[in-house]
């Protein structure tokens, strides 16, 4: 990189409909709340804004027509580095009046007029609350004046000149205003690029601040990788040039080192990798001018940081040995969770020579303006600074990976899932603005924290936490079953085993190049919780929670047979008890068609069952040799259950027809106790409780079905329900002698799966089931207590071979 510049951006001409960063020096330094001669007489003149920098009295709705600069003082004022020219011309799309561009009919040397407007959102709440939605149409205030604005209360700007075709507005607060992100005013320069050296400081504070404050950032490397292991191969960074050292986490104690999550892209040539014939030549020395931009921006990023090594994995692993590259894929735990500092490169290499990291600070940050006192002199009733921005109140958007792979390309590849989630700090480099995600939270280069949601590193850590806790009697599982009553809640479901379903969803929306690395790209996760958390994994399940684990479903929805059928061929075989069985096809909603329903039900009510399959065994071809296979390769995998089985068939019914598991082959046993009203028939039916899910989206009804299938119960489950939602232990007893309130709400529900029997070749074997399906039954429990299909049949528990 070139050393930065200080200073503005050099002067320029704006062609038509370009952006001030794709034109101005990609070194430059934008200073900002510098204003323009006609948007500085506007904030002076305007009785509005004047009164209320000084903390004048205004009426809510008070308004007035002001005008800023003229379409041609706009163009020049967002050329030439005016901050409110550059929101007024890109938030409320006043590049549309460029007259370079324009078909407009209007006299572009006349001032643009904008209606600023005294808003006041919890004021006006209140009045809604009051007088009804539609108090501004009755008018009432014309007669019974309204309040004043509140120390929350702000001037709304919307121009005129583009009618309706553009709602969007400004938002002017006082600069003590409450509602303010006071982290988004701290700036008064940034870099025009994200990739400017001056960025490296603000990198190196976030690293700086992690390591000394942060303690579950500190623990997270034992979290993920308990056995300390090292990558086997290391990049040297520290010369003019780089080199491959081996084994180097063996001589250096403490060893320090960043990691780099990128796209290799379509064409993997354009990679410089490590080959068997390279090794010598790779240790001797590699050329900086040899590796592609994003290389030698992490590997300036990691000079930056005071890091002596980096990980890159074109690099590190031999990509010409399928055993090196197996052995060092499933070591990702240990690789990324023990880096000091993730550089995620968030574009892919197409993507090198755009203009992904330029932007244009004045338009992402509010601008502050300060209107001179009335005698030029500073008193008491000086007048307070005014800040602009595009948006009301508080700039902290949430950061949630799903929502981001659309701009960052690279959140979307299934491989970089457990790199972002198993390093404890990860800066997102590349794209317009740096963002920084640790265990402890993430932060925004320009509006500082931002909301932690679902799929973030913290709540990955805290799935890691609460599932070990959980399995070593923590306090949670103490108090949930110390009683014979418990309240289902935020405590039960975000349970480190609740959150597993949430992980899996995030996980399978990914890309993968090859669908054959689907298993191995989420090895390093499960190693990280299977060795935290004392666990066993078993192709996407864990032993310890297989009851539940079993009840993944697919959804009913309509799939193209051809693409399913394409992705199917192209993924790794899997056992059919196992998730990773069901392709990765997303419904036409982009929905993924692998859920969880069933399974979040009995697991919520997880402290009421009174019945549960237990793991018996598992096996796998390759265990014993190689025992990391258990970790990604589940062809030949076998698990056997101890568990009730009874017959069923499965039948078309219903109109449009629908997919039935009939337990003994009897249509009663899908039924509830309760009726319901059907409005077409005019009648009162029985409620259908039993809900069935079959596991192949392509049968369709002139399919033959499967034959001699079968119901495997894993979890029953009974309980009450009282008026304040807290569920009590069913007792048939209890309710017999009259103990239980009327208002108690009893339920029962049970839940398994569907299998036919597969031929063995070995008559001493026992006999192998294959999963199709999944059900779960819920229904109210009545005075003389509840059977079930299994009580009917006097099944007893068995030991069943799942393939």
């Amino acid at each position: 990189m070139n050393s930065p510049r200080t200073g503005t951006a050099s002067d320029f001409k704006l062609a038509p409909g370009l952006r001030y960063e794709h034109s101005a020096g990609e070194n430059a330094v934008i200073h900002l709340h510098q204003l323009c001669s006609p948007c500085a007489k506007f904030t002076t003149t305007s009785p509005l804004l004047r009164t209320l920098a000084r903390r004048g009295r205004i009426r809510i709705l008070a308004s007035e027509i002001a005008h800023v600069g003229t379409p041609f003082e706009l163009k020049a004022g967002y050329s030439s580095g005016c901050h409110l020219c550059a929101l007024l011309w890109d938030r409320v799309a006043a590049h549309l009046l460029d007259p370079a561009r324009s078909a407009r009919s209007m006299d572009y040397s006349t001032p643009v007029a904008v209606i600023l407007e005294a808003r006041d959102d919890e004021k006006e709440y209140a009045i809604e609350v009051q007088k009804g939605t539609d108090w501004k149409r009755k008018a009432w205030w014309a007669v019974a004046p309204l309040p004043y604005l509140s120390d929350k209360g702000y001037i709304k700007l919307k121009t005129t000149a583009l009618g309706s075709e553009i709602a969007s507005y400004l938002y002017i607060h006082r600069r003590a205003s409450p509602d303010l992100n006071i982290d988004s005013l701290r700036h008064n320069s940034v870099s025009l690029s994200s990739r400017n050296n001056v960025n490296f400081e603000a990198i190196k504070k976030w690293q700086i601040g992690c390591t000394e404050h942060h303690s579950a950032c500190r623990q997270f490397p034992s979290v993920v990788s308990p056995t300390n292991q090292a990558p086997s191969r290391l990049l040297n960074v520290s010369g003019e040039n780089v080199r491959l050292e081996c084994d180097v986490g063996v001589t250096t104690p403490g060893l320090e080192y960043t990691t780099l999550s990128h796209m290799w892209g379509p064409d993997p040539s354009l990679c410089p990798q490590l080959l068997v014939s390279t090794i010598d030549s790779f240790m001797l020395s590699i050329s900086m001018h040899d590796l592609p931009k994003k290389y030698v921006d992490a590997i300036e990023v990691t000079r930056a940081l005071g890091f002596q090594y980096i990980w890159i994995d074109s690099l590190c692993i031999i990509q010409d040995s399928k055993e090196d590259w197996q052995r060092e894929a499933v070591k990702m735990a240990a690789v990324y969770g023990r880096s000091s500092c993730n550089i995620s490169y968030t574009f892919p290499p197409a993507s090198e020579s755009s203009n992904n990291h330029l932007r244009d600070p004045r338009v992402h940050l509010p601008c502050h303006t300060r209107l001179p006192c009335k005698s030029g002199l500073e008193t008491s009733k000086a007048p307070e600074d005014l800040v602009i921005q595009h948006t009301p109140g508080y700039i902290r958007p949430a950061w949630l990976p799903t929502n981001y792979k659309s701009v960052w390309p690279l959140l979307s590849r299934g491989w970089v899932f457990q790199e972002r989630l198993l390093c404890p700090r990860t800066v997102y480099y590349g794209q317009d603005r740096l963002i920084w995600e640790c265990c402890n939270g993430i932060e925004d280069e320009f509006y500082g924290p931002l909301a932690t949601l679902s799929g973030s590193k913290v709540h990955f850590y805290r799935i890691i936490t609460r599932l070990t806790d959980f399995l070593r009697g923590g306090r949670e599982l103490q108090r949930q079953t110390g009683s014979s009553e418990a309240t289902i809640g935020e405590t039960d479901t975000t349970t480190g085993e609740m959150q597993w379903a949430f992980l899996i969803r995030d996980y399978r929306a990914g890309d993968l190049t090859k669908e054959t690395d689907r298993g191995i790209a989420f090895a390093g996760i499960a190693r990280a919780i299977q060795a935290k958390a004392n666990v066993t994994y078993l192709a996407g399940l864990w032993k310890e929670f297989l009851e539940y684990d079993l009840l993944w479903s697919v959804s009913p929805v309509p799939v193209n047979v051809t693409d399913y059928e394409r992705v199917r061929k192209e993924s790794e075989p899997a056992p059919s008890w196992s998730w990773f069985s069901i392709p990765t096809y997303k419904t036409a909603l982009g929905n993924d068609i692998l859920d969880f329903p069933f399974r979040t039900t009995m697991q919520t009510y997880r402290h009421f069952s009174i019945y549960n399959a237990k793991t018996v065994s598992y096996y796998h071809p390759d265990g014993s040799a190689n025992p990391d296979s258990l970790l990604y390769k589940f062809t030949g995998m076998t698990l056997a259950i101890r568990a009730k089985r009874i017959p069923c068939t499965l039948e078309w019914r219903d109109a449009p027809k629908l997919l039935y598991v009939l337990p003994l082959g009897d249509y009663k046993w899908a039924l509830g106790m309760k009726n319901v009203w059907l409005k077409a028939s005019q009648q009162w039916i029985r409620s259908k409780c039993l809900k069935y899910a079959h596991d192949d989206p392509l049968l369709k009804e002139e399919d033959q079905l499967p034959q001699d299938a079968c119901m495997i119960l894993t979890v029953e489950q009974a309980f009450y329900t009282d008026q304040s939602a807290t569920q009590h232990a069913y007792s048939l007893e209890r309710q017999k002698k009259g103990d239980i309130p009327d208002s108690w709400n009893p339920t029962y529900q049970y839940a398994g799966i569907v299998v036919v029997p597969v031929d063995s070749t070995d008559a001493q074997e026992l006999v192998r089931w294959r999963r199709i399906g999944v059900f779960i039954f819920s229904d109210d429990i009545e005075e003389e207590g509840f059977t079930t299909p299994f009580d009917e049949y006097e099944a007893t528990e068995e030991d069943l071979v799942l393939i």
